[in-house]
């Protein structure tokens, strides 16, 4: 078990039941993270008889590493989608990440989950002055979009974040922060007792037509629905079309209410830059700083890195260039995968040889997993078809298979992302 991620401190990951046998099910769902979850929450308040496959636990993969930044600007800002898009698709593509926000927030409340839920606003902030129009493109695509913002000036600016070293910043409500941990862990209680069949330590071999194969059994079902993210071109699909980004988070020792008054002066943000390879940081339930990012090097590599030394130092040096007056102790640094397309957008629909075989992936973000998980159940109950062909993996981007194969594909997302994100 990893020892290093802080949200597993206060709540130890205990492995859940194995496949004991042969089963069969209206639907199979693999994957036990927010997109499936939600998935499987969903199927069986609708009267389904479901079963939840899960390699390890439930949260074990991105969805329980996160920095529990429950926004829908995750990866991909509003205003790149209207310039990509035009206005009513990408406020239809917004209100779908927004949907996931509801989600999220609906079970929390209704279900009472303890998961250091913290209602905070989305600060989307310049590190330069060159990226100032970035904020402002931000801004007044949410304008035009008829959602709620306040741009920022640098002096503005000085009355809300304790430091002089951003360049404005555009900020917007109705967001909150969470340990994404412990909601899955509480989402899986709860979609037991509503009648849904978990099954942990379960690795899936093969999807085919009439269900999964495990090492310890088959799962018979009329419908499959992996929600694998990252993890589904290891079943031998989509390989092209799902990749990863690597990122890194810290949380320090808690601060006195002077420090935290000197990073937030206003009230606590979600606050992210704007770096292709952003920086982050929020201010948890019991005022510690949660800190991300990255680096080129690692964003894009083949596989995992464990070199937390070099992120700490990395992570902390970021943060006393920003706020020298404050000295943070990172108590815990961890890597975290998510799967991303080349375009940021999520990755969704059936198999080409398998009708009844449903891919759900590529969520960069929480809400975007939860709307994602919800969407399929519906495509099965109500035939919901909306964002089949936006999300569809035959979509085109920018950089095709055949420049793919010429690139490499780490090189293809790095530039493929910073085509989307920042150029017009």
């Amino acid at each position: 078990m990893e020892k290093n991620i802080f949200w597993y401190r206060n709540k130890e990951p205990v492995t859940g039941e194995k496949l004991p046998e042969n089963i069969s099910t209206d639907v199979v769902v693999v994957g036990g993270g927010m997109a499936g979850l939600s998935c499987a929450q969903k199927l069986r308040e609708e009267g389904l008889s479901v079963a939840l496959i899960e390699k390890d636990f439930c949260g074990a993969g991105a969805s329980g590493k996160t920095s529990g930044f429950i926004t829908p600007d995750s990866e991909v800002e509003l205003s790149s989608l209207l310039n990509n898009y035009g206005a009513e698709k990408a406020k239809n593509i917004w209100e779908f990440a927004l949907s996931g926000v509801e989600i999220i927030r609906k079970n929390i409340e209704l279900h009472n989950i303890q998961c250091d839920y913290q209602v905070q606003d989305s600060l989307f902030i310049a590190n330069s002055f060159a990226h100032t129009k970035y904020i402002e493109e931000e801004h007044k695509a949410r304008k035009t979009l008829g959602y709620r913002s306040t741009l920022y000036s640098v002096k503005e600016l000085e009355h809300i974040i304790g430091t002089k070293q951003y360049r404005g910043a555009v900020r917007y409500p109705n967001t909150f922060g969470m340990n994404s941990y412990l909601y899955c862990q509480a989402l899986r209680d709860i979609v037991i007792e509503a009648g849904v069949k978990i099954y942990e330590n379960t690795r899936v071999l093969r999807v085919n037509a009439e269900g999964v194969d495990t090492a310890f059994g088959r799962v018979t079902a009329r419908k499959i629905i992996v929600c694998g993210d990252r993890f589904i071109p290891d079943l031998g699909v989509l390989q092209k079309e799902i990749y990863h980004v690597q990122t890194f988070l810290g949380i320090s020792k808690p601060l006195n209410e002077i420090e935290i008054k000197k990073i937030f002066k206003d009230s606590h943000m979600m606050v992210w830059d704007t770096d292709l390879v952003y920086n982050y940081f929020r201010v948890t339930g019991d005022n510690r700083v949660l800190l991300g990012g990255g680096d080129v090097l690692y964003t894009y590599a083949h596989s995992p890195t464990d070199n937390t030394a070099r992120f700490k130092r990395q992570l902390t040096a970021y943060f006393k260039k920003k706020f020298p007056d404050i000295a943070i102790e990172l108590e815990y640094v961890w890597p975290g995968m998510l799967g991303v397309s080349k375009d940021l957008l999520p990755i969704m629909g059936s198999d080409e040889k398998l009708e009844n075989v449903w891919y759900v992936g590529a969520a960069t973000g929480l809400p975007w997993a939860a709307a994602l998980g919800v969407y399929a159940a519906e495509r099965i109950i109500d035939g919901r078809n909306e964002f089949d062909e936006t999300f569809s993996w035959k979509r085109k981007f920018v950089i095709g298979p055949r420049m793919q194969a010429l690139l490499t594909t780490p090189v293809t997302y790095a530039v493929s992302h910073s085509i989307v994100k920042y150029i017009k």
